[in-house]
């Protein structure tokens, strides 16, 4: 009998998840699904344990979590415990530590020989000024806890970058500037299982330069460029997942004709536009890893 344990989010999209579960009871003998504010780490006779209640998520065969930097210390801590354990995950330890800082993700990516557009980091609003410099307007901003496309700026004039700057430094964020690709308001999301890569076409809406769901746009599964889905196999195993999604933008800027924007090792299903079709991929591989490894 298989075993799934989901970790998710304290504010988890329970549309999402509601898909996911779904698709793990149908997979799997037995499903758990939990936010990560209910669990407890316990230390006892030289024996740890993530608990949910008295049901110890390591006796699972598998664990997915799926939660984000407002979950970080707590995430660090049981992903801590799961790369250490027999359990199996899709999500190992480094890469939600680089997933959770857009820059490092990027760096890591550009040092491993995957396309990337330029990137840079700031922690201070004059470094900023300076590094636009080099970059040119308009260019995009993106805050380090930023997600689901929120945090994400495009900057068109100095003006525009001091009153952003000013405020940032208020919430003493950290910030990351990426070279800005004109005339494009799509992108292509690779989801990546393992081997097998899923690509999506991300539209944004009229008007917004931005290629994202969760901010009004659509999406739709195209026929995958293949040199690019390899990029995106490549690019989870640099950065130490099985499952994920590769976010690439076609650009001239790079010699592959496409550079990676950014990573998401716990990508939403778009499920509006793809049903559950990135659930079901999910739960699918993690039972052949499961079965593969028993």
């Amino acid at each position: 009998m298989a075993s799934i344990a989901i970790i998710a989010a304290t504010r988890y999209n329970k549309g999402n998840n509601k898909l996911l579960i779904k698709e793990a009871k149908r997979v799997f003998d037995k499903a758990l699904f939990v936010p990560i504010n209910k669990l407890r780490i316990v230390e006892e006779n030289g024996t740890t344990k993530i608990l949910y209640k008295e049901t110890n998520l390591l006796e699972f065969d598998a664990c997915y979590p799926r939660f984000g930097s407002s979950d970080f210390f707590m995430g660090e801590a049981i992903l801590r415990i799961l790369d250490n354990a027999s359990i199996y995950t899709p999500v190992s330890l480094k890469g939600y530590q680089l997933a959770n800082h857009k820059y490092f993700t990027i760096k890591k990516l550009a040092e491993n020989k995957v396309p990337c557009l330029l990137t840079s980091l700031s922690a201070s609003p004059q470094a900023m000024e300076n590094i636009v410099k080099e970059f040119g307007f308009p260019v995009v901003l993106k805050l380090i806890s930023g997600f689901a496309g929120k945090g994400v700026m495009l900057v068109r004039d100095k003006k525009q970058l001091l009153s952003i700057l000013d405020t940032v430094h208020l919430f003493e964020d950290y910030i990351s500037a990426q070279r800005f690709v004109p005339g494009k308001n799509s992108d292509i999301r690779c989801y990546v299982f393992g081997d097998e890569v899923l690509s999506v076409k991300r539209t944004g809406k009229p008007g917004d330069w931005r290629a994202n769901i969760s901010r009004g746009g659509k999406a739709e599964i195209i026929e995958g460029n293949k040199k690019m889905e390899k990029y995106a196999v490549k690019a989870a195993r640099v950065l130490g997942f099985d499952i994920c999604a590769v976010d690439f933008i076609e650009t001239n800027l790079t010699k592959q004709g496409f550079a990676v924007i950014e990573a998401n090792f716990q990508p939403g299903p778009f499920r509006k536009f793809l049903g559950n079709t990135v659930p079901k991929k999910m739960m699918e591989f993690i039972k052949k890893k499961v079965e593969g490894e028993k």
